[in-house]
């Protein structure tokens, strides 16, 4: 019995031990902290070079929000039971308008393992519907054609694509500028491409994006960089 309490004593006195420690360690530590630069996957980062040129226009680009901060519903209301559970679900993009300050649409980013009638991709559509707040998908893909997803972004919000709210400079010299800063991915295996200036060939002195895993993958691809575009 006395031995019992003996360890029972011991077993206590460690753990405020333990606490008084952890306590003096943090009040007497120096705080210190990282930035976490990437706040995007590679894939979404192209992604989101594309769509700030394809509407800066008329909106402001917010990424990664929570479902949560852009729909509302009535408490104990079936809407609210599923935003409740799905707290933690996320729009990959908010498009926000520059002059009214208003969300005027969301955008998700179809992963190329998952499709879009997934119940995850349903259950958004189903609130984005009953809120009446356009939700368009895309699918994953290193590139795009600009100017068509501008149109397809405008069209679902109703905006009239020949009325401009914002002075941007001509899509075509944005990508060409766009595509100088950000590495584009390899069209075959998906991976992350490094830029390098051609040596032989009838290409000779060109720059060039590479797959960055060559030459176990050949993929590649002409950059603009060298271009001048009016």
């Amino acid at each position: 019995m006395l031995l019992d309490n003996f360890y029972l004593v011991a077993s206590g006195l460690i753990f405020v031990f333990i606490a008084i420690f952890r306590l003096l360690w943090l009040a007497f530590s120096p705080i210190k902290a990282r930035v976490f630069s990437s706040l995007l996957e590679q894939d979404k980062r192209t992604f989101f070079g594309q769509l700030d040129i394809a509407v800066r226009s008329h909106f402001m680009v917010l990424p990664s929000l929570p479902v949560g901060d852009i729909l509302r519903a009535k408490k104990w209301s079936p809407a609210a039971n599923v935003l409740g559970i799905k707290k933690n679900l996320r729009f990959d993009f908010v498009l926000y308008h520059r002059r009214k300050m208003e969300v005027f649409c969301v955008i998700n980013l179809i992963p190329y393992n998952a499709t879009p009638n997934s119940k995850e991709f349903k259950l958004l559509r189903q609130l984005c519907e009953v809120a009446n707040l356009p939700l368009l998908q895309y699918e994953m893909k290193p590139w795009r054609d600009v100017m068509q997803l501008r149109s397809s972004i405008l069209s679902a919000c109703g905006i009239d694509e020949a009325l401009v709210d914002y002075e941007l400079p001509t899509p075509r010299t944005a990508v060409t500028k766009i595509e100088s800063v950000t590495p584009p991915d390899c069209p075959k295996c998906y991976c992350s491409m490094k830029l390098v200036t051609l040596k032989k060939g009838s290409h000779a002195g060109m720059d060039c994006w590479v797959c960055s895993s060559y030459p176990r993958c050949k993929g590649a691809k002409i950059a603009n960089i060298n271009k001048t575009v009016d």
